[in-house]
């Protein structure tokens, strides 16, 4: 039997070190993608947004128009609107000054609301109670956009 010398000796006892730095960032990148993957937000289920179940009537008067909702659902609804009227625009929810209203509509039920004589009217609605609405904003040009979890 030979014996090792002190360079083997080093060169297996820098082969493990290395092995074990390598060991030990693998842990580390694990731990930092498990940190990320807890801390990343759920993502929204696409059958969650029930924006295209409500729809705006407007009335034959008046500036109070119905939301109706054309699924078999309970839906939360948010509703603003762009352009509303000179003379009573601090009745309206206007999307330009962040003012967001939310109605909660049963099943193929209706809910009152403020918006005829607007420019545009801008809705977002999720099902309820299964998913709650997040984040729910007016983007310019994009329209009142969210997310349902």
């Amino acid at each position: 039997m030979g014996s090792w010398t002190p360079h083997q000796s080093s060169v297996i006892l820098t082969g493990a070190q290395h092995w074990l730095g390598v060991a030990e960032h693998g842990k580390v990148a694990a731990m930092i993608l498990f940190a990320l993957l807890l801390a990343a937000p759920p993502q929204a289920d696409p059958a969650a947004d029930a924006s295209r179940c409500i729809r705006a009537v407007a009335p034959a008067s008046g500036t109070i128009g119905t939301l109706e909702n054309r699924c078999t659902e309970r839906l939360v609804v948010f509703m603003c609107v762009t352009g509303p009227p000179l003379r009573a625009r601090e009745t309206y929810f206007d999307c330009a000054k962040g003012q967001v209203g939310s109605y909660d509509v049963k099943a193929a039920g209706s809910a009152p609301a403020i918006f005829a004589g607007a420019r545009r009217v801008h809705l977002f609605a999720c099902r309820f109670p299964q998913f709650l609405p997040r984040d729910v904003r007016y983007h310019h040009g994009r329209g009142l956009k969210g997310v349902c979890r």
